[in-house]
């Protein structure tokens, strides 16, 4: 029968028991069950079959949750990704989708870790079509708006969100890592999703985009806004590595940039970890 998850305002059927089991015991998912009736996407699980060997390796990559070597291809129309167990090679799990199909097929997976993220790999290349995609970031809710801080890991995106929740009155926590940004009615909107990486924040709430902000480490807090230029090359790098690899997902994931710069300002906060680069980031985005 499947289980569903509506995630970016989309419905998601997740067929196989391996991963239907899964869903129904993984906390990041409940906010985010919804009635099994028709939906957007499908992706099932254990369909037998060998990935293609031919074709072009567009992205090699390591999951260290598990210490698992990736690796994503295209073959003509039909991509695949892969995971396998670094230590022994063991394959953990395949999949494999036509571009432009509403449908992703999986191998069987044991490994619980393997299935969240190839959950969400298989949503990443779904969606992007629908001008809907994954963006690495900590998301903020304030008066009724969204800001994704951005930055790579290290940066502080977690610690600059806490110091919000910590010092801004009305201020709360939407996603911790993968959120997802949409475009509908030419405006940016974001949503919580079922994958929050090291804090669980599982929220499944809709918010429009007040402004995207690229954060790096200073001995002095300062922010200024983006030129559109810049703002392109601060999101760019948030997006679904993999996916940007390859012409056709890259040109989806562009169009979606695209319009959401157009509308929502984008900054860069050089920063120290304290409370004032919060109150400026704050002053700054809401006045």
């Amino acid at each position: 029968m499947g289980v569903a998850l509506c995630v970016g305002g989309h419905r998601l059927k997740v067929e196989g028991e391996c991963a239907e089991r899964f869903l129904r015991f993984y906390k990041g998912a409940q906010p985010f069950i919804v009635d099994c009736c028709e939906a957007d996407w499908t992706v099932r699980y254990g369909i037998a079959f060998e990935p293609a060997t031919d074709g072009e390796t567009l992205n090699e990559f390591t999951f260290s949750e598990i210490n698992a070597d990736c690796r994503f291809r295209r073959c003509g129309d039909d991509y695949f990704y892969e995971m396998y167990d670094s230590a022994s090679g063991s394959r953990l799990i395949a999949m494999r989708h036509r571009f432009g199909s509403d449908i992703v097929e999986a191998t069987e997976c044991s490994n619980e870790s393997a299935l969240r993220f190839s959950l969400w790999f298989a949503l990443s290349m779904l969606s992007a079509a629908s001008r809907l995609t994954f963006v690495h970031s900590s998301v903020i809710v304030h008066q009724g708006r969204a800001v994704l801080f951005l930055g790579e890991s290290g940066t502080g995106k977690s610690t600059h969100t806490r110091l919000w929740l910590g010092r801004i009155p009305d201020a709360h926590l939407l996603n911790d890592d993968s959120p997802v940004l949409t475009i509908e009615g030419g405006r940016p909107y974001v949503y919580g999703s079922p994958w929050s990486g090291k804090t669980p924040c599982y929220v499944a709430q809709r918010f429009p985009l007040a402004a995207i902000v690229r954060l790096s480490q200073a001995k002095e807090n300062r922010m200024n806004r983006l030129s559109i230029p810049g703002a392109l090359a601060a999101l760019q790098p948030s997006l679904p590595p993999a996916l940007m690899q390859d012409e056709r997902y890259a040109d989806l994931l562009i169009d979606i940039i695209s319009d959401t710069i157009a509308v929502a300002p984008a900054y860069h906060l050089a920063c120290l970890p304290d409370e004032e680069a919060a109150r400026l980031s704050c002053r700054t985005i809401f006045g």
